[in-house]
């Protein structure tokens, strides 16, 4: 199977766990995946927990096609029920009593120029997440200078999303195999200031960092997932 994140859309949930039922909530949540597993209304799903950022986080991507994919999504409460019959619901009553707080939007990819990467047949293990609130008076200067970036880089394992429905945030992710190969983040500013000269990366750099009001970046693992 060919993994179709990044997509032109996706849901995109995040949930912070309560520190006293961690260990709970990964037993739970075993429960909750093998209920997709065997449940014939499949669903593509990605899962990631923290290593670096704010504690205790999990979150889920969903990649789609289209927004009319949404229509054919079943609720979790139906798949717990179909899967587990009675005892469903008081699973899922467990497993939901175990999140602190959780936020859910459908975001919707930000054309920046950059060339599809190679088919994936699973998840990447690592992704590096920045959760960006956006100056609207500068957004267009943010957005430009995003575009010059990946004109440096066309080929680099990075994309980026706006918010369809939700809280608005620009979410950006960059793919590794490893840990380490996300220092291409790191090193965005010198591949700029190398790719279009001092003066001019400057200006660039400045440009993308004036459009920011809130940044919130992780260092993310995968710890599951469902083909389609």
């Amino acid at each position: 199977m060919t993994w179709t994140f990044p997509a032109p859309l996706c849901v995109f949930a995040r949930a912070e766990i309560r520190r006293e039922k961690y260990d709970a909530f990964k037993k739970l949540a075993q429960s909750v995946a093998f209920a997709y597993q065997q449940h014939p209304a499949r669903l593509e799903w990605s899962a990631y927990a923290t290593v670096a950022g704010p504690s205790l986080g999990v979150y889920v991507i969903i990649p789609l096609a289209g927004l009319g994919a949404m229509d054919e999504m079943v609720s979790l409460d139906r798949v717990m029920t179909d899967v587990y019959g009675s005892e469903g619901q008081a699973k899922l009553a467990e497993f939901q009593s175990c999140v602190l707080q959780m936020n859910t939007s459908v975001l919707n990819r930000i054309d920046l120029g950059l060339v599809p990467g190679p088919a994936r047949a699973e998840p990447a293990p690592y992704l590096y997440y920045a959760n960006i609130k956006v100056n609207p008076a500068g957004a267009d200067r943010f957005l430009n200078g995003m575009r010059q970036v990946a004109a440096l880089m066309p080929s680099a394992p990075f994309t980026m999303y706006g918010t369809f429905a939700g809280v608005t945030r620009v979410h950006a992710f960059a793919m590794g195999e490893r840990i380490a190969d996300l220092e291409l983040v790191g090193k965005l500013q010198s591949r700029i200031a190398s790719g279009y000269g001092e003066e001019t990366g400057e200006q660039i750099w400045a440009g993308i960092h004036d459009g920011l009001e809130e940044t919130e970046t992780s260092i993310l693992r995968h710890i599951g997932h469902q083909e389609p």
